[in-house]
């Protein structure tokens, strides 16, 4: 189920040119935020930043509506926006402040205790990773069957456990998914700052070990290499952005729409009406 998700996913984005879109507002974010950044300072740049975070959700919320609702045009995709803005923004912030609280607990609590910053923080993670394993469909099972925000994760994790095996094939897809990513990034990203990186590469190992912290940090942030780097990103958040979201949508209409997750009453199938509200039928 999850690989044939998977190709689902990246036919949509053959067959549905606006399913790009969550990309490209990415990559546009990322440029823009950054050279706010070179100009005006962090002051400036965060604000931006962060409304380009809160505003990235309409267009998760037009893609899940044109993938699951099967339409393909820009006003479709307005519709689906407007519609699950809120519904798919809430949960998001939910668990993102959910995460942010839990790790940094855990973190505070292993240095009382005399462990080290590094393994604090190594184990923070394992309060983040299961977090997002169950809470992963909130925000699309908050639009699809316009749940509040603690039902809705409710509902994702209930949904993830029933389907165990696919649920567990999915993840491990998308983590393949990423690494792939971070090896079209580094590939990038080295063609890019190529010249940048050649005194670097051309010193020995001995003379890289003589250098301090500071020099290494001198030597790595250098403009050439850093705006290499967001440009990178900028562009592998073009590529594959679009594909995380597409195949997240396809999983969930594949297999959690219309599998629901045991002891529901009937199976919870239906269509957006014209104002793209979603309507269930039995």
């Amino acid at each position: 189920m999850a690989l044939k998700s998977l190709s689902e996913a990246l036919g949509m984005l053959i067959k549905k040119p606006l399913v790009w879109m969550p990309g490209l507002f990415t990559a546009l974010g990322i440029l823009l935020t950054y050279y706010v950044y070179t100009f005006f300072g962090i002051g400036v740049a965060f604000p931006v930043g962060v409304a380009m975070m809160v505003i990235f959700p309409a267009f998760l919320a037009g893609t899940y509506g044109i993938i699951i609702g099967n339409k393909s045009t820009a006003g479709d995709f307005r519709k689906y926006a407007i519609y699950g803005y809120i519904r798919c923004l809430i949960p998001n912030v939910i668990i993102f402040m959910l995460g942010w609280i839990l790790s940094n607990a855990l973190t505070y609590l292993l240095l009382t205790i005399g462990i080290s910053a590094e393994m604090a923080i190594y184990f923070s993670f394992f309060v983040i990773i299961p977090l997002i394993f169950f809470c992963y469909f909130a925000d699309i099972t908050a639009i699809v069957n316009n749940l509040p925000v603690f039902r809705a994760i409710k509902d994702s994790a209930a949904r993830v456990t029933s389907g165990s095996i696919s649920s567990t094939a999915f993840y491990l897809f998308n983590v393949t998914i990423f690494f792939a990513m971070s090896f079209v990034f580094s590939g990038i990203w080295s063609l890019m700052a190529s010249d940048a990186l050649l005194p670097i590469l051309e010193m020995s190992e001995a003379e890289l070990l003589t250098l301090s912290e500071t020099e290494l940090l001198t030597l790595f942030a250098a403009p050439e290499i850093i705006s290499s780097g967001v440009i990178s990103l900028a562009i592998c958040a073009f590529i594959f952005v679009p594909l995380f979201v597409s195949y997240k949508a396809c999983f969930f209409k594949r297999l959690l729409v219309y599998q629901p997750p045991q002891g529901a009453q009937t199976e919870q199938q239906g269509s957006y009406d014209a104002r793209g509200r979603w309507y269930k039928y039995s």
